[in-house]
């Protein structure tokens, strides 16, 4: 055998060991390179890689920079001709590149020299069903002479050999899910179908209060004008404590009147009663008077139980809620009309108030918690006892059904009356129903079905 030949034979060997030995993609770009001038004679090898064929090694250079200008000078041109060498390889492009100018006075011209750009793509078929390439990269030569014969087939081996060294890392180091999906179509369907039927708990928000349980409403019980009001909004009081005085000047002076007049009447009885002792036909004037006294009596009583009226006692103990007493002093109020409330700090539920867009299907006492918006971190649990059926429409609020929620779990530092939202849980339903419920609504409504 030829010495040069078993040269070659020995240095091809060596290369194969070293592209085995890469660890990274970067030392196989080197080692293709570097090892390559024992094999083929070039000014330079240059390996550009992956899909947007980035520059990233060279012969006889330790580190590229691919914001030089000849960096992208060579990366423009290899990815306008990649196409033609995937058809035709290897490609040989002749280019002409400028020598640098002398300095001005000197007896040198500028001169240019061709050179051959030689491309060999190297890519690879990883899906047997469909032929599909993958780009991984492209091998370049510049030299001064087209590739003999003999030289094609070396480039071509070595080509092939830094490709099972990229697709040996690539199988090790990435993992495309893509490709795993691709070869397992039955396997990707079963998984979906059992992820679509996967049951969850089907839930729903909506804004809710801590209310109290029966409170005792505190309304007038006569017509008038709130004079004063005596306890504090959210004050503890006992049972029949004063909470508020309506004004009393009217029924006061009728009072007066009517005393003055049974004093009068008192008298006037008085000396019927003498009168009838000298004179026994006036025993009618007698039974007048006295008439005409129980009458101012009796006016009295029904005065002075007006005058209680004015004044509103607390029907149990409790606590007192209303707004600010500013807005209710001096305002007239009628007969029957509600001023405040007594509760019970400790009975207490929840109210929500479920939108008919937001309507599911509640099972019995259905879980209840509820989210405070002055603390969210302390969330109050309970169940379900109330459903209505009928719908009502506050001020700027959808449709709405009124629910009540008795409290499990409660949290004391949560007060009374207290607003936030409330996430009730229904039955368990199928994934793809939970999640495509609010859409077939919609689209239902949309079509008319």
């Amino acid at each position: 055998m030829d010495a040069r030949l078993l040269k070659r034979l020995n240095s091809f060997l060596a290369l194969e060991k070293n592209l085995r030995q890469a660890t990274t993609v970067s030392q196989v770009a080197q080692i293709a390179c570097s090892d390559s001038q024992f094999l083929l004679n070039f000014d330079t090898c240059l390996f550009f890689s992956g899909t947007k064929l980035t520059l990233i090694a060279a012969s006889n250079v330790s580190t590229v920079d691919t914001s030089a200008s000849d960096a992208q000078q060579w990366q423009t041109l290899v990815r306008e001709n990649i196409q033609r060498s995937k058809a035709q390889a290897p490609l040989e492009l002749e280019i002409s590149r400028p020598q640098p100018i002398e300095p001005q006075g000197s007896d040198k011209t500028v001169c240019k020299s061709d050179q051959l750009l030689v491309l060999m793509p190297i890519d690879s078929i990883t899906n047997t069903r469909s032929d599909k390439k993958v780009d991984l990269g492209c091998l370049a030569l510049l030299r001064r002479h087209p590739l003999s014969q003999q030289e094609q087939e070396i480039f071509r081996e070595l080509t092939a050999a830094v490709r099972q060294a990229l697709l040996a890392l690539r199988g090790t180091e990435s993992f495309s899910l893509r490709r795993w999906i691709q070869r397992r179509p039955l396997i990707v369907s079963a998984l979906l179908l059992a992820t679509c039927l996967f049951p969850v708990r089907q839930s729903v928000l909506a804004p809710a209060s801590l209310a109290a349980v029966d409170p005792r409403i505190v309304s007038a019980r006569t017509d008038g004008v709130i004079r004063s009001i005596d306890v504090l909004p959210n004050a503890r009081v006992a049972n029949a404590q004063l909470l508020f005085t309506l004004e009393d000047a009217e029924v006061t002076a009728e009072i007066d009147r009517v005393q003055q007049e049974i004093a009068l009447y008192n008298e006037r009885l008085r000396m019927t009663r003498q009168y009838n002792f000298q004179q026994a036909s006036a025993g009618y004037k007698l039974a007048q008077a006295e008439t005409d006294l129980s009458i101012r009596k009796l006016d009295l009583e029904f005065q002075q139980s007006q005058l209680e009226k004015t004044r509103v006692r607390a029907p149990s103990a409790g606590v007192a809620i209303y707004t600010d007493p500013a807005e209710w002093i001096g305002r007239r109020i009628r007969a029957g009309e509600k001023v405040m409330e007594i509760v019970q700090p400790h009975a207490r539920q929840i109210q929500i108030n479920l939108p008919t867009s937001d309507a599911i299907a509640l099972p019995n006492k259905a879980q209840v918690v509820f989210y405070a918006e002055s603390n969210p971190f302390s969330p109050v649990e309970g169940y379900l006892n109330y459903h209505s059926l009928l719908t009502s429409e506050g001020e700027n609020q959808p449709a709405s059904y009124r629910l009540l929620a008795t409290i499990e779990q409660d949290q004391l530092n949560i007060k009374i009356n207290t607003r936030g939202h409330a996430r009730i849980y229904g039955a368990r339903v199928p994934l793809a129903y939970y999640l495509l419920r609010r859409p077939i609504s919609t689209a239902r409504r949309w079509l008319g079905i």
